[in-house]
């Protein structure tokens, strides 16, 4: 699975099209709640799913656009931002994403090349693989918090963050 730190940096990078900072920060905190499961100890549960997460958003997204017009806008960005966790996981292990409508799915892409004095060969391959999700509570539940993957992409946000800094203060 994708680590903690990757999920809240690309959430992060996601918000910052659309908000400020201070949004962006605080938006990328809410694409690590479909991981909330993991501390019932029952990892990528119907947290993962996109079926559940827009049936509770909609009445959540109907309020806040009654309640307060002016944050729909981030209320679908956050949304936006909720359903990206389940869909990275997808690529990384089994997922129910659209459970209870079909089993868990896993992607896995690569496309591998090789040089050589014959020329170039490239080989792409991508296998979808399902399986019945389980979610049944496990006596330990563990991952990545910190990966190399979730490095790069917390120096990449960090470079945006600083960039969009010095453009609003008109210093580059």
């Amino acid at each position: 699975m994708p680590d903690l730190l990757a999920h809240y940096a690309l959430s992060v990078l996601v918000a910052k099209t659309r908000v400020n900072t201070k949004w962006a920060l605080l938006l990328g905190l809410i694409g690590l709640l479909p991981d909330i499961d993991a501390l019932l100890r029952i990892h990528r549960w119907f947290t993962h799913s996109l079926v559940v997460i827009t049936l509770v958003a909609t009445p959540l997204l109907a309020l806040i656009h009654l309640r307060w017009r002016g944050k729909t806008t981030i209320a679908l960005l956050a949304l936006l931002i909720v359903a990206l966790h389940p869909v990275i996981d997808m690529f990384t292990g089994q997922t129910p994403i659209l459970w209870p409508l079909i089993d868990s799915v896993w992607i896995r892409v690569s496309v591998n090349g090789m040089t050589s004095s014959r020329g170039v060969t490239i080989t792409p391959s991508i296998v979808v693989i399902t399986s019945r999700p389980s979610f049944t509570e496990r006596e330990v539940v563990e991952g990545p918090i910190v990966t190399e993957v979730g490095t790069i992409l917390a120096v990449v946000a960090t470079v945006v963050l600083v960039l969009d800094y010095f453009k609003t203060r008109r210093i580059l």
